[in-house]
């Protein structure tokens, strides 16, 4: 008998301090109301951890941002803070109505001061959604729906915000059905959210600590190819540099042996299929579409300019291409080599290049996605350009 009461004195001893201990724990991290929480301020996003519909990516490195575009974990990678206003905005084109909310990036559309996105609490305060206006501008969509599990803590004596929250993401099963990373087919992939209320600015150099199922996330590592080859160029899309001298005469005489200035846009859309625009009088062209080819020896790439580009004749250009990284961005450079008239026909003529200066000669493109190098885009503009005329 003297045992079962030294036994039960025990068990209660431990149940008491273990009711100080967790009182205590409480008092240092108490979990609000669900109700109560207010979500408006800054928050640094301290972890991601993504839940359903994303797995290790296929390779452990890419080459170009387009094999990942549109994939939840390397979109969100760059989101540094958020910020819930209490300002209230309506979108003008969908006429969706909220209070605006801000992503942190080091992008640009992250301190652009334009709107992009808003969020609304529900009724009751348990859940949250935030809304894109438009799915591709910025390139990638970061609305978060059927918000759930909204709790807020404390740690060090900051509010920390947990929720789990749907994205959108690219279908990584799936991906092959397009050549077009901006019309990939998408899922729904779940993730939680950890943040951390702050009053001062948010490091866009800092990105948040990314998770898959509770375990460390390693992302693909971006490795810019130094070489062209065919097929590290099919599927990609380019734009003439910003800045560019581009000839457009107006509706003077043209003169040939300048037409290739001209070019402003190049999308290799697959091993054999090349869209491309060029500025006209007018303005820029729509459209048109060649064939190519490309030597990886000689790192030659060819194309002709289609019946009725120029006066119904068919203009063959050849270029030597290469690849050029300055601050971890990557341009195609193309250098004329030589220009056609009349290819393929009696009157074919190789065009004498000695009058023109090297500076033009030699082309830099940026890379763009497909979609913006499209007649519906509108980031291609002859303004955007500097016009010679001779």
């Amino acid at each position: 008998m003297k045992n079962i009461k030294v036994v039960l004195l025990a068990l209660c001893s431990i149940l008491f301090l273990n009711s100080c201990s967790s009182d205590d724990d409480n008092d240092n991290n108490p979990v609000i109301p669900t109700e109560s929480i207010k979500l408006e301020g800054k928050w640094i996003i301290k972890e991601i951890n993504f839940k359903s519909n994303v797995k290790a990516w296929k390779n452990e490195t890419f080459t170009d941002v387009m094999d990942v575009f549109g994939w939840a974990p390397y979109m969100f990678e760059s989101a540094s803070g958020v910020e819930f206003t209490n300002e209230d905005y309506t979108d003008s084109q969908t006429q969706k109505s909220g209070k605006v909310f801000k992503l942190i990036t080091g992008s640009s559309y992250g301190g652009s001061g334009k709107v992009y996105w808003i969020w609304n609490q529900s009724e009751d305060g348990k859940a949250f959604e935030v809304v894109q206006f438009n799915s591709q501008m910025p390139p990638y969509d970061f609305s978060m729906s059927k918000t759930s599990s909204l709790e807020e803590t404390t740690l060090d004596g900051k509010r920390v915000l947990i929720f789990t929250t749907t994205l959108i993401s690219i279908d990584q099963d799936r991906m092959d059905e397009s050549s077009n990373p901006m019309t990939r087919p998408k899922v729904a992939a779940t993730a939680t959210f950890t943040l951390v209320e702050t009053s001062g600015e948010i490091d866009t150099e800092v990105s948040p600590n990314l998770k898959l199922n509770g375990a460390a996330f390693k992302l693909p590592e971006q490795i810019y190819p130094t070489v062209v080859t065919k097929a590290n160029l099919a599927g990609t899309a380019w734009m003439l540099k910003i800045g560019s001298k581009i000839y457009d005469p107006g509706f003077a005489t043209q003169n040939p042996v300048l037409e290739f200035a001209k070019l402003i846009t190049l999308y290799f859309e697959d091993e054999s299929v090349l869209k491309f625009r060029y500025s006209f009088p007018m303005g820029i062209v729509s459209t048109k579409e060649t064939t190519w080819q490309y030597d990886n020896a000689t790192y030659i790439v060819s194309y002709a300019k289609g019946e009725g580009a120029m006066e119904s004749s068919v203009m063959k250009f050849v270029w030597k291409a290469s690849y050029q990284i300055t601050d971890d961005v990557k341009s195609l450079i193309l250098e004329l080599q030589e220009v056609i008239n009349n290819a393929g026909q009696e009157a074919e003529t190789k065009l004498d290049l000695s009058t023109v200066s090297a500076d033009i000669l030699k082309r830099e493109f940026t890379s763009v996605s497909a979609d913006d190098v499209s007649d519906n885009s509108t980031t291609v503009k002859k303004d955007n350009y500097t016009i010679f005329t001779k």
